[in-house]
């Protein structure tokens, strides 16, 4: 049985009253009776209980419509605050185009409209965002409201109601110099200069989309009326200083969301800007002298791409603030097929290389790094998909002591319909034709746009980096169209309560039945900020952290109350109470008692040190500089999308190769680094006083050409020093090439000449080349890995195994090893005695493959079938340790990681079919997914009917091909002559050994599952003679529709000696590998202890890191 509810008929009473534990502290004392008759977290109070009647209605005309106003069916928001100083949270609601609705609360969810005595309906015109603030310090709640649409100028002005003190209102944003009067979406209060009063940020929008092929044009135009805006208040009076402030004002700007939130966490609010449309979204860093700074590019991988509303909170509980952004992609196969259209590659790519970010029509949950950057974790979370979705609350709605989430949900007319913007445009073609008369065509148009009402949802907060869905559980799972959203404890019972605004029906009002321990914070601020906005708090628990900030403007246009609230759970003591005031002072209080409202004073504070020294010293440090290592990987530019349309990502850039060996003897350790295609590679070599310099860098101009994607020192004719192999890859030239021939480099007194006679020609497109004597006849075979037939994905060449005669390289996989002719699409391997037999043995991983076992008997390699039969995905490195110590071989295996838009399981899989579907003499490539039990094709109907013309005949419809499943699109008997393959599996494991070919399969942490992970190295990092994890990856190259791979930064996983790690946070680690981690290599700088790492990324510079 959950703690917030009971499965029968029960009585609560409600008992606060607990003893002040100093007169400094204000502590509520409520004693309530509630019935309760529900078995879910949360009861809907219809209207006729709650008083509660308001009703956003959205008329339809010819001349009302989002054809007229794309932002017509955006909604409207609601605020939440005490506004009569009564201890009870009243609710103000914005209309778009009637009155609006202020309620006070009577207690017991009851409620009183007062807006008409309250004046408070607002004025003629386009209403659109609500907040609440004490604008004036003299201890009320005023009200703001903000204004937009197509209307005239004198129908924009933002509205501000200030607080009478005796139930009404007067409207006087024109004194304060608030009566903006451009395209205003929301509002948020709070002192961005530290000076004690309150400042604001204008969040604003275009209400014109801007098409245009070069968008970049208008990045550096300014627009008054729809540019962001920051006001600071100079004695009560608010000044425009956006521009001296560095906050942008162009016509790009189309504001659905803005968060504050100290994400630094150097002691300034932050601010986050959710940009609807081309323009990536906003995060300005406060600099602490009245400017802030532009970052998001240099803080993100990815954003989502229209994005709408947004919140800042920390839902994992590290002490770092996070950030979500919503956007508007279905949850289910057909929302998806019928309502987002395919993405253009070359607009992408244009946007990108002109200043614009990567996004994508995805929500976005970017967590906090602790080092100013993020990784978007929402596939990872299970949150990306949320249908056309508005605002976003985190929120502890079950009291377990993790915040959950909340997203508005609903679209009054799908003007985006793929069918329906086909039809439009046919019928309005036809009706001018025909000189039918417009206004008449357009309303019927309008009706029959196509409606998108959908259940808004609950996530409930796993603890883990995931969320479940808990509508249905919680009670709420009613479609509607919905906006704008807050909480708050509205009856005064520990939990939070929702208020929801919908269009053309009644608002919601969501009773909740938690009866878990919680711990609320209300603020008396100082003069001039009274109700505390700014103030943090963090609690101390035996669970851990909590940490939230109080800033009202959250989710889409809308503001909750001022007060900070914590769920508990069943823990009954808190540690501490640590409050930190705006200005950085200070207060802790102890063992504070929970289930009470505490109130806390700002009089109370002390000046505490603002930069206090961490105690932690990092394990590893960037030694980059120090050893003068500057190289930089250049990709060549090759669009393998154009070929093959529906890849799932490129095959080209998979370098660079990187090796690690001493190439001059002498005794210490140098390294050789590849180019892509056109640019050149190099040996580095180490200099006494531990740098780097060049060697000969014009003999290596001469291979430029080729894509060098591995390497590898090893002494290949046994004269006592080390030769290069360097395996060539890519995808640009087609199968056969001479461009694949891998590349023997001999080393003669320090100088590398190429070898044209000790290699079998073999033209395969390679992925790795491993060393090994498997023939014991002391010198080094080789086994090197095929990546894939080029141009022809999935299929795979023959990867090789080579035997060193005298030096001479024997091509003997058909003799010794012809299993490894369809061992696939290979991108790592790795010599090990598995199985204890005093036999080496090759395991071998990749893309669309197994975990492949290949046993040495009798002078031959035979797969092993049934080793980890159920294993197939997409692997990319594999390592071996012992890491139980019980004696044997155990295996840490990189995956793409579970933060992919591409889900498997062994119900479920992940599914490729490849042949010439078309009968046109070209590879076709189908991905299919399921999707409630049924195989759907993965990409949409434009996409796919430019690689496959047929399929547009075929489903003249999204509608059509959205209720397709693969088998209905493509033909039966090329589906059974293609190949086929299947991925269960994409979570990166831990192998434990069990003996006799058996192994126990374990996921990795969560933590290090947000990105594919291309390298593993296993050692004891922290000196505490265990051995630990080192992981690092990413993968850029997905196509466009697909959220790019790069939320990782490298992550230590501590070793414990059992099948358990845990994951060493930034802050702790020092480790920050961003960027698209290709290799990895242990180098010695000198005579150091410990190595040091090498870290090669593909199209970026070479970094090395060191241990402390």
């Amino acid at each position: 049985m959950e703690p917030y509810f009971k499965n029968f008929k029960f009585y609560i009473v409600l008992s606060m009253i607990f003893a002040l534990q100093s007169c400094k502290y204000g502590i509520e004392n409520k004693t309530e009776v509630i019935e309760i008759d529900e078995k879910t977290l949360f009861s809907s109070i219809p209207a006729m209980e709650t008083g509660i009647q308001f009703i956003n209605h959205i008329p339809e005309s010819a001349a009302m419509n989002s054809m007229v106003y794309e932002y017509y069916y955006n909604g409207g928001g609601v605020a939440i605050g005490d506004i009569d100083n009564d201890g009870l949270p009243d609710i103000y609601f914005t209309a778009n185009l009637e009155e609006n609705k202020l309620y006070r609360n009577k207690g017991s969810f009851e409620f009183e409209d007062i807006s008409k005595k309250a004046k408070v309906e607002g004025t003629f015109g386009w209403t659109t965002g609500v907040t609440m603030a004490d604008v004036n310090a003299d201890g009320w709640l005023d009200i703001y409201v903000c204004k937009s649409g197509k209307g005239k100028e004198e129908n924009r002005e933002n509205l501000l109601f200030i607080n009478n003190k005796n139930g009404s209102f007067t409207e006087e944003a024109k004194k304060y110099g608030l009566n903006f009067s451009g395209y205003s979406t929301q509002a948020s209060f709070f002192d961005f200069d530290k000076d004690g009063d309150l400042d604001m940020f204008l969040l604003n929008h275009n209400v014109t989309p801007i098409t245009t092929n070069n968008p970049e044009n208008f990045k550096l135009e300014k627009n008054y009326l729809s540019g962001d805006r920051l006001f600071r208040n100079d004695q009560g009076k608010f000044i425009d200083i956006s521009s001296k402030a560095g906050i942008l004002g162009n016509s790009l700007g189309f504001g659905l969301g803005v968060s504050i939130g100290d994400l630094n966490q150097d002691g300034w609010p932050d601010i986050y800007v959710a940009n609807d449309y081309i323009e990536q979204d906003y995060l300005y860093y406060n600099n602490g002298n009245g400017t802030f700074s532009e970052g998001l590019k240099r803080s993100m991988g990815h954003t989502s791409h229209y994005s709408m509303g947004t919140d800042i909170a920390d839902f994992n509980n590290d002490g770092l603030l996070d950030i979500i952004s919503l956007d508007m992609v279905a949850e289910d196969n057909y929302g998806i097929k019928t309502s987002m259209s395919g993405m253009n590659p070359k607009a992408f790519q244009h946007a990108v290389n002109n200043g614009f970010h990567y996004q994508y029509m995805y929500n976005a949950l970017q967590m906090n790094n602790g080092n100013g950057t993020f990784g978007d974790l929402a596939q990872l979370a299970g949150i990306s998909n949320t249908d056309w979705s508005w605002g976003p609350l985190f929120a502890d709605f079950d009291n377990d002591g993790l915040k959950d989430l909340f997203i508005s949900n609903g679209l009054k007319r799908d003007f985006r319909n793929n069918d329906f913007r086909k039809y439009k445009i046919k019928r309005l073609e036809e009706a001018k034709k025909n000189g039918e008369n417009m206004a008449q065509v357009i309303e019927e148009l309008v009706n029959k746009t196509p409606q998108r009402k959908t259940h808004n949802y609950f996530f409930k907060n796993n603890g883990d980096l995931t969320f479940e869905k808990a509508m249905t559980h919680w009670g709420v799972d009613i479609p509607t169209f919905s906006n704008g959203a807050a909480y708050a404890d509205l009856d005064l019972d520990g939990d939070l309560d929702l208020v929801i605004s919908n269009i053309d029906e009644e608002a919601t009002v969501l009773r909740n039945n938690s009866i878990a321990n919680y711990l609320q914070f209300q603020f008396e601020g100082n003069d001039q900020n009274p109700f505390g906005v700014g103030t943090k708090i963090l609690l101390e628990t035996d669970e851990g952290l909590q940490i939230a900030e109080n800033y009202p403007t959250r989710g889409y246009q809308s503001a909750v109350e001022p007060v900070l609230h914590f769920g508990l759970g069943q823990s009954k003591t808190i540690k501490n109470a640590i409050v930190t005031w705006p200005d950085g002072k200070s207060e802790t209080i102890t063992n504070p008692n929970i289930n009470q409202k505490i109130r806390v004073g700002y009089k109370n504070a002390e000046s505490v040190d603002q930069n206090p020294k961490s105690s932690i010293s990092p394990i590893f440090k960037d030694i980059t500089e120090v050893v003068k290592v500057k190289h930089a990987h250049i990709e060549n530019e090759y669009d393998d999308f154009s070929g093959e349309i529906l890849l799932p990502h490129k095959m080209s850039q998979f370098g660079p190769a990187l090796a690690v060996g001493d190439a001059n003897n002498d005794g210490l350790e140098d390294f050789f680094i590849g180019g892509a295609k056109g640019y050149a590679g190099g040996i580095y070599l180490q200099k006494e006083n531990g740098t780097f310099a060049s060697m000969n860098p014009s003999a290596w101009i001469m291979e430029k050409e080729y894509e060098d994607v591995d390497a590898h020192f090893f002494d290949a004719d046994s004269d006592g020093d080390l030769d290069l192999y360097v395996v060539s890859g890519g995808n640009e030239w087609e199968a056969n090439s001479n461009m694949y021939q891998d590349r023997l480099y001999l080393n003669n007194g320090g100088q590398f000449k190429k070898s044209t006679d000790r290699l079998p020609k073999m033209s395969i497109s390679g992925s790795t080349v491993k060393p090994f004597d498997f023939d014991e006849d002391g010198d080094l075979d080789l086994f090197v890995g095929s990546r894939m037939f080029p141009q022809k994905y999935p299929y795979a060449q023959t990867s090789k195994l080579l035997e060193n005669v005298n030096g001479i390289f024997k091509d003997v996989t058909l003799e010794k090893a012809p299993a490894l002719e369809d061992a696939g699409m290979i991108t790592d391997a790795i010599w090990t005695d598995y199985d204890g037999d005093n036999k080496t043995d090759l395991i071998l991983v990749g893309e669309w493959t197994g975990i492949k076992f290949y046993n040495y008997k009798n002078g031959q390699f035979e797969l092993n079938p049934d080793i980890l039969p159920q294993s197939k995905g997409w692997w990319n490195c594999i390592e071996a340790s012992d890491m139980d110590g019980d004696g044997d071989i155990d295996f840490v295996v990189g995956n793409l990681g579970l933060n992919s838009k591409y889900k498997a399981s062994k119900n479920a899989p992940f599914e490729v079919y490849s042949t010439d579907f078309d009968d046109n003499g070209t590879n076709d490539i189908v991905l299919g997914y399921y999707d409630q039990g049924d195989l759907f094709p993965l990409r949409g109907r434009e996409c796919s009917s430019q690689q496959m013309p047929f399929i547009k005949e075929k489903f003249p419809t999204y509608d059509s091909f959205g209720s397709a499943k693969l088998h209905q699109v493509y033909d039966k008997e090329k589906l059974k002559e293609a190949l086929h393959l299947k991925v269960i599996l994409f979570a990166s494991v831990y192998l434990e050994n069990l003996g006799n070919g058996q192994f126990n399969n374990h996921n990795l942490p969560n933590e290090v599952q947000i990105s594919a992970i291309n390298n593993i190295h296993i050692q004891d990092f922290d000196g505490d003679g265990i051995n630990d994890i080192l992981v690092a990856g990413n993968l850029y190259q997905t196509e466009v529709e697909t959220p790019r791979n790069d939320a990782s930064i490298g992550m230590i996983l501590k070793g414990s000696g059992t099948s358990m790690f845990t994951p060493v946070p930034f802050s702790k680690s020092g480790l920050f590998l961003n960027g698209d981690v290709k290799k990895i290599k242990a180098i010695r700088i000198g005579n150091a202890q410990n190595s040091s790492y090498l870290v090669a990324k593909n199209d970026d510079s070479l970094k090395l890191i060191g241990i402390r």
